[in-house]
């Protein structure tokens, strides 16, 4: 897996982390495994020894994790300019982890001036490959209108994405967004079954989505829900209703 930072991928802020990657060819596996086991321990300097030749030699996913390590000071003095020359790297070779990671780097301006449409492009370049993390960064960026133009339904969109992906941010966004009627009517339904997916991903925000639902609904309204939000969660959120 690669280290994402806050919700970088790691994924580690709701503005989200870096973010760490997880596999890797056969041929390198053993060596990568072990630099994830060793930081999983705490033993930062020792996943460093496994990633660092890895990614001197070209591994996008090693580049990616070392340059999480120097944005977080595991193992090393923590040192943005490097973790942005390590995430570049990686993200040059069209890794959307860090891409992310340098979407966020420049949207909280680490090591670099805050740059809210530079961390915009960066992170579209990563939700054109799906990741979750970036769609919802990207749908707060057209929320916000931060580094774009301010569009509920485009953010809407991508909140949705990534909630059936089961990114629970996304999923309290999508709900929030639902039920104050962002870009349209209040959706008290659909928001009350997102609020309740994401309070079951450990959203405790997502309470207040859900209670204010339930105020706009009837009670056999909210009983159907229920029922929705059961069929949701043991099946698969791709067909959740938007």
């Amino acid at each position: 897996m690669t280290l994402r930072r806050k919700n970088m991928v790691a994924l580690f802020c709701i503005m989200l982390p870096a973010t760490v990657i997880y596999t890797q060819s056969f041929a390198q596996q053993d060596r990568f495994e072990s630099g994830l086991a060793s930081k999983d321990r705490g033993h930062y300097a020792t996943a460093l020894r496994a990633w660092l030749p890895m990614a001197e030699a070209g591994s996008a996913e090693a580049q990616n994790n070392v340059g999480y390590m120097y944005e977080e000071g595991l193992g090393v003095p923590q040192n943005y300019l490097l973790a942005m020359n390590w995430y570049r790297q990686a993200a040059d070779s069209g890794l959307a982890e860090a891409q992310h990671n340098m979407g966020m780097l420049y949207h909280h301006g680490y090591g670099v001036a805050e740059n809210l449409i530079e961390a915009f492009r960066w992170f579209r370049m990563a939700a054109d490959q799906e990741l979750a993390q970036s769609e919802y960064m990207l749908g707060l960026a057209y929320e916000n209108g931060e580094g774009t133009e301010l569009n509920y339904e485009e953010a809407k969109r991508l909140f949705l994405s990534a909630a059936r992906k089961n990114y629970a941010p996304a999923q309290l966004m999508y709900a929030f967004m639902l039920q104050a009627g962002e870009g349209g009517d209040s959706q008290p339904f659909s928001a009350y079954v997102w609020g309740k997916i994401a309070e079951q991903n450990g959203s405790e925000e997502a309470i207040d989505v859900t209670t204010m639902s339930t105020v706009q609904l009837e009670d056999e309204e909210v009983i159907e829900a229920d029922g929705v939000v059961a069929d949701c969660l043991a099946g698969d959120l791709a067909d959740c209703p938007g």
